[in-house]
Parts: C-alpha cells; structure tokens; sequence
C-alpha cells in the first residue's frame, strides 16, 4: 500500500482550508502518537477526509488509512491520488471481508486508519445513525475508537456553485475502548452498544445544530475550558 502523498497532500489540504475560512483543531493531545486507533468521524462533505487527514495524522507525524467506496478508485486524478496516500477500498453495502481483513492488518501492524461510521455523507451537516462496521473492527482488534467531531464542512459548497467560505472546527475526543473479542461470534448487543456509545462521542463533539436526533446529548469537551482550544498550525489561521 504506497502512501507516499498523505504529506504533501496533507500540506495542500491546509493551505487551502486556511482560504477556504480557516480550520481550528480541538484536542490533538487526544490522537495517540503510536499504537493502533481507529478515527471515526461524521461526514458531510467530500473535504473531510483529506481535512480530518491534515488536522490528525500530519499534525502528529502518523499517516491514516482511510477506507473509501471502491468507485473513488476509477475517479481521474483524484482515485489515483487517493490510492497513494495509503487509502484502501471497499464495496459500500456489501460485507466485503478482504476490506475487513485489510484494516484489521494495518490495526495489528500499530497503524492508524479512519472511518466515517454513518457510511455516506450527510446532506444537510445533521449526524446521521451510525453502522457497526468501525465497532466492529475496534472488538476483533481491541484498538481504540478516536471520535471526531467536523463542523462547517457542510457549507463549503451548500450553494452548488462551488466551494464558498467557511469557518471550519475539527473537534478530537479522548480515545474510546470497546473491549477485544478476537475471536468467535461477535455479540450483537455488545456491537449495537458500542455503535451507540461511538455516535454518541461523536455527537458530543459538534455544535447542537449538526447533532441530529442525538440533538440532546451533552458536550463535554466544548464545556471544559482546558481541553487547548487552539491547537491551530499556523496555515491555518
């Protein structure tokens, strides 16, 4: 798997969210600098994945696989692009165990991958229910879930005439554990649980508009004042 261009396609990524409106990232501390961990995020835009890329993996030296739908591979540039910055694909809707197997190997290997658990992007910035998948691979492999909250994605290109400014937050909560279970038949009452605890991180970690139906959770990290509410790269200010 060749990931040569996560960097420098990390760099581009934030010298344009610094035009775009800037990008202000909460709680770096929370990504581990070594060790595997699964990122999971909410999505509503197709800036965040090279954005949440920038705003974790660049920003403490570590390089995220993300998993993408396998029709991005055959996009031009872009697929191509995408498959050297350590990117690897799967078939949206199926149970695609090569995919599966592929993550769980990075995980044993201590590298990190990301995932947007609700599978599709959110038109509207509202979360959306979350799929078992990510929880599933935190179970067989025992590697932390890392929730992140994006906010403001969902505007860059709201008005359909392309990308329009807009003040963006990447939000990093501290680290989840699911528990490990390697082997045997997974319990689905301890998938659907930690499905439930992940959105709800998830949710914790955005602005109550983009909540969804999870509007009434609390936040916790935006009410602790020293969670180092600015840890923003320069290129981004």
């Amino acid at each position: 798997m060749s990931d040569w261009f996560f960097r420098p396609g990390s760099h581009i990524t934030g010298k344009l969210a610094g035009l775009f409106g800037g990008a202000q990232i909460i709680g770096l501390h929370h990504i581990p600098r070594s060790g595997p961990f699964i990122l999971v995020a909410n999505h509503c835009s197709q800036a965040d994945p090279p954005l949440l890329g920038w705003a974790t993996g660049y920003q403490t030296g570590r390089v995220i696989h993300f998993m993408a739908k396998i029709e991005m591979r055959h996009w031009p540039v872009v697929g191509w692009l995408a498959a050297q910055s350590g990117v690897f694909f799967i078939r949206r809707g199926e149970s695609d165990r090569a995919a599966q197997r592929l993550a769980l190997g990075l995980l044993a290997d201590g590298d990190a991958i990301a995932v947007f658990p609700e599978g599709t992007r959110s038109r509207d910035g509202k979360l959306q229910a979350g799929r078992p998948g990510a929880a599933l691979l935190a179970l067989r492999s025992g590697a932390p879930l890392v929730p992140v909250g994006i906010a403001g994605t969902h505007r860059l290109f709201a008005s359909g005439r392309g990308p329009r400014r807009s003040r963006m937050t990447i939000r990093i909560g501290p680290p989840l554990g699911l528990g490990h279970q390697p082997d045997g038949r997974l319990d689905r009452r301890a998938l659907a649980e930690g499905t439930s605890r992940m959105m709800a991180a998830i949710a914790a970690l955005l602005p109550v508009a983009q909540r969804g139906a999870r509007g009434g959770v609390a936040d916790p990290v935006a009410a602790r004042a020293e969670d180092r509410e600015s840890d923003v790269p320069p290129e981004a200010r």
